[in-house]
């Protein structure tokens, strides 16, 4: 009788491979269950960025105003919202000609109820419209973003024609950059200010001048603007030129662009509608070398 009971209770005892299964399916359902709401960037081809850069240094986002179809703009809001979240962004940097950017006016209101501020770049004819924003870094360290408003110098870029406009710009610019102490200097404007031509298989590079002059002389690790000739990233000495790109303009990539600052190093990393990393880039800080 005894031998049939143990023998009965054998049988019920399912296999030992199916329990393994079981408790492997209940572990991949908990990692899940935790994975919710943490978006990996993954590069294309290449292993996730993961999450890591939280409490490293400070994070921002930049992107390219104007107008886009509405289902572009809900795609690019919920990917910049969930990198936000991610990654603890401090502020996002719309880069934009006009003051009244619809990108400005819908992303600053979605971004309202996680209190992340949006500054921009806007162009009002002779009206200056610049910015100053100083962050907090680890180890007292200072991240300072100056908006620079490029519409006053149109003719400038241009036709190098000094007007009175372009030389109040320039003055404000020059005696901002004078009085600043921080470690990371950064300034934003709408217009690229790197130029690239292919002349007979070579390729030419133009800077404009006076500004990569100030940028030099006063130790501007980066420049952020909307897109050129030059690619996304263009490295000068040790200044990093990061263009934003425009929808329908220079490319049909749209996306944004995430920045990581820490002590030492700026990562940027652009990223598309999909959530993926188009492309990388990463500066050193002024006076320890550049990459």
């Amino acid at each position: 009788m005894e031998q049939e009971a143990a023998a009965e209770l054998q049988r019920r005892r399912p296999p030992w491979r199916r329990t393994v299964a079981v408790q492997a399916a209940l572990c991949l359902a908990l990692y899940a269950a935790f994975s919710l709401g943490e978006p990996q960037l993954r590069p294309r081809g290449g292993d996730a960025l993961g999450s890591g850069g939280r409490g490293g240094g400070v994070s921002f986002l930049s992107v390219a105003g104007g107008a886009r179809p509405p289902a572009d703009q809900a795609r690019l809001l919920s990917q910049m919202e969930s990198i936000a979240k991610v990654y603890g962004v401090k502020l996002v940097l719309d880069v934009a000609r006009f003051g009244d950017d619809p990108l400005w006016q819908n992303g600053s209101l979605h971004f309202q109820a996680l209190n992340i501020p949006w500054y921009s770049t806007t162009s009002h004819g002779q009206i200056v419209d610049n910015f100053v924003k100083k962050v907090k870094m680890p180890y007292d360290q200072i991240l300072e973003i100056i908006g620079f408003d490029t519409g006053p110098l149109q003719e400038l870029l241009h036709d190098g024609k000094m007007s009175n406009s372009s030389r109040e710009q320039i003055t404000w610019l020059e005696q901002t950059l004078a009085l600043s102490s921080s470690n990371w200097k950064i300034v934003v404007g709408y217009d690229p200010l790197v130029d690239c031509n292919e002349v007979h298989t070579a390729k030419v590079t133009q800077f404009r001048e006076p500004l990569r002059q100030l940028f030099e002389a006063y130790a501007v690790d980066a420049y952020v603007s909307t897109g050129g000739s030059c690619g996304q990233f263009h490295q000068d000495n040790s200044v990093l030129y990061i263009q934003n790109p425009i929808p329908g303009v220079h490319t049909n990539l749209d996306g944004f662009l995430l920045h990581r600052v820490s002590p030492l190093e700026m990562e940027s990393f652009s990223i598309n509608l999909e959530g993926e990393i188009v492309q990388r880039s990463a500066v050193h800080q002024q006076g320890r070398g550049a990459m």
